[in-house]
């Protein structure tokens, strides 16, 4: 690799970084960003919730399949 092309990379990669530091500064790109990370965290709240509910409902319909299942064997 010559000494040119690894110059321009070099520069690309700072310009790059600037970029990116100027635009993470930015209050619509914060505000966006929040915007973002509030709904991923809703999004996590519903799926745990959901999660929670089934996993309720499976214990309930083991707990009832049980119960008939000694119902069964007593009678």
């Amino acid at each position: 690799m010559s000494l040119g092309k690894v110059a321009i990379f070099a520069a690309g990669t700072i310009v790059g970084g600037v970029i990116g530091y100027a635009a993470s500064n930015s209050k619509t790109v914060k505000k966006a960003t929040k915007s973002t990370i509030k709904a991923g965290l809703r999004a996590k709240d519903w799926t745990v919730d959901t999660f929670q509910k089934a996993t309720n409902e499976v214990k309930e319909m083991v707990k009832d399949a049980k119960a008939e299942k000694q119902a069964e064997v007593k009678a």
